[in-house]
């Protein structure tokens, strides 16, 4: 990038992008992350609100300001007494009052509005910018859920209406035609009732650490759904193709190459042909399944859809593999989650790598524990078909779910010493980059903060989100020490122990009142993350 490019973006910047002639990405091929961006939004994070992660509740949905740090707009659970008879409660597999347990958040769609996923009445629900829910569609008809059969773990929610059943849903995104891709997720959870029976009593997910794993059968049975956002309606899907790598899928994002796919169990990101199998009739764009699409009095009406269409098999680009070469196929379980891109068309992957297999039966003492887990986050340089870097995350950061890139935030900014006046970068030029935010249901990092559980002692249950630099200072163990062992003394970064040469934030938001700019507890158990570009109404 020339030096007259670099003028004409920055100018860009400070005019919000109104020059058609500037290139709207702040990066070409050759830029280095962490270098500068114009991209800033505010953030929205599901809580899935589990105990012991976090406050035991229904489940939300809370916006943060990344200028003061403040939360936001907090988007509560939509399935209450109040919307009872209305179109939130309409469809006959919805349950009011029950529990909302959000996973996917997407923003942007019609009219400013947001979709939030439901994974606890497996369901999306379409919000306006306020936080009111409009109305709800089910996918439990679809996908062939349980309506009867087991109770939440609550008392506060009536029996027998099928919470915490799978399939379920994770992860959204906005299609390029301006449909919405759901991902759904077939695997075994120890929270999910209809998971599959162990041979010797109680659900087969808890005979392995974490307590999940996914059958053959199962990972065939995880798709991807498109939906019509003006009618609500599935209309097409991508099914599994052969490859024992497709299973459980989470995060979503696009490029020109294709759909990239973040596989939950299997270590891998799937880049799809997102225009391949799209019905052209059906499919091809937001209304394109709108029954009086004619505008007159012929019979528009279409047919429901119905999954296992041959057709709609994904077809497959290519396959970004995380796991090393050689390495136990048993690693592949339970993560990779979510998947972010920079805008140079980098990959970031939540990769939860692990020091063992922890295969079946490997629990209890003597077994898996949150120490195995070596908490990072995988870098893949635009086109490359496996990582060249990582930012090692400190072993007091762990669970990670959500991710995304941002423009830093003004509390990160003044933190690392500039834009002030005192500053080591009065110009503030330091702070014009992309940065990383990364939710963890176990955040604590710099492990400062005792009652650890035992045998992990930097695992301290409690969620929050972090702010992390990108750029090539800050890849993962320049000394060569984050290991993610979790031995030796607790010490800060910097100091030497375990988190000599792990990554640190720059800024924490919600989770743990740490002096920052966290000024109380507020234990959160984060799913998905997404920026968003138009705040919620406060």
């Amino acid at each position: 990038m020339n030096k007259s490019s670099i003028t004409m973006k920055g100018l860009a910047c400070g005019i919000g992008l109104a020059l058609s002639t500037v290139p709207v990405l702040a990066h070409d091929d050759t830029s280095q992350a962490g270098t500068p961006v114009c991209l800033e939004a505010n953030f929205m994070m599901a809580d899935a609100m589990n105990a012991p992660f976090g406050a035991q509740g229904a489940g939300r949905v809370l916006e943060v300001n990344i200028i003061t740090g403040a939360r936001g707009i907090t988007v509560n659970n939509p399935f209450n007494p109040g919307n009872v008879g209305g179109p939130v409660c309409a469809d006959e597999d919805i349950a009011c009052p029950a529990p909302f347990k959000p996973t996917g958040v997407l923003s942007g769609g019609m009219n400013g509005h947001a979709f939030i996923t439901s994974a606890g009445q497996v369901a999306l629900t379409e919000f306006h910018r306020d936080g009111t829910a409009i109305r709800s569609v089910s996918y439990k008809k679809l996908l062939g859920n349980p309506t009867e059969g087991g109770p939440w773990s609550s008392p506060n929610y009536p029996d027998g209406v099928g919470f915490a059943s799978v399939p379920r849903p994770l992860g959204t995104q906005m299609m390029p035609n301006g449909n919405i891709i759901q991902a759904i997720c077939d695997a075994n959870f120890f929270n999910a009732f209809n998971s599959d029976q162990a041979p010797e009593g109680g659900l087969e997910a808890n005979q392995y650490f974490p307590p999940v794993n996914q059958p053959a059968d199962r990972a065939a049975n995880s798709r991807l759904l498109v939906l019509d956002q003006e009618t609500m309606e599935v209309i097409d899907e991508y099914s599994a193709p052969a490859d024992s790598r497709w299973g459980c899928m989470a995060g979503i994002a696009f490029t020109s190459e294709g759909m990239l796919v973040s596989m939950f169990h299997g270590n891998a990101v799937f880049v799809i042909d997102w225009k391949a199998g799209i019905d052209n009739e059906m499919s091809e764009g937001v209304g394109s399944n709108r029954k009086d699409k004619n505008d007159d009095d012929s019979d528009d009406s279409v047919g429901t859809f119905s999954l296992g269409i041959p057709k709609n098999v994904a077809k497959v680009i290519r396959v970004i593999d995380f796991l090393p070469a050689g390495a136990d196929e048993a690693h592949r379980r339970d993560s990779l989650r979510a998947i972010t891109l920079d805008e140079a068309g980098n990959l970031y992957a939540t990769n939860r790598s692990r020091s063992r297999a922890c295969l079946r039966g490997e629990v209890g003492p003597g077994g898996c524990n949150p120490g195995v887990f070596r908490q990072r986050i995988d870098i893949v340089q635009a086109g490359d078909d496996a990582p060249s870097g990582t930012i090692g995350l400190d072993p007091g950061v762990n669970v990670i779910a959500g991710i995304r890139i941002n423009r830093m935030s003004a509390i990160g900014c003044a933190n690392i010493g500039g834009p002030t006046a005192n500053g080591t970068n009065p110009a503030g030029t330091s702070c014009d980059v992309e940065t990383l935010l990364i939710a963890s249901s176990a955040f604590n990092p710099g492990c400062a903060v005792t009652g650890a559980v035992p045998p992990a002692e930097c695992f301290v249950q409690g969620g929050g989100v972090g702010e992390y630099l990108i750029d090539a200072d800050h890849l993962d163990a320049t000394d060569g020490t984050c290991t993610g062992e979790q031995t030796g003394a607790q010490s800060t970064y910097g100091t030497g122990g375990v988190n000599s040469g792990c990554a640190q934030p720059i800024a924490t938001f919600l989770g743990r009142a740490n002096g920052n700019n966290v000024t109380a507890d507020d234990f959160v158990d984060p799913r998905m993350l997404m920026t968003i570009h138009e705040a919620f109404i406060q």
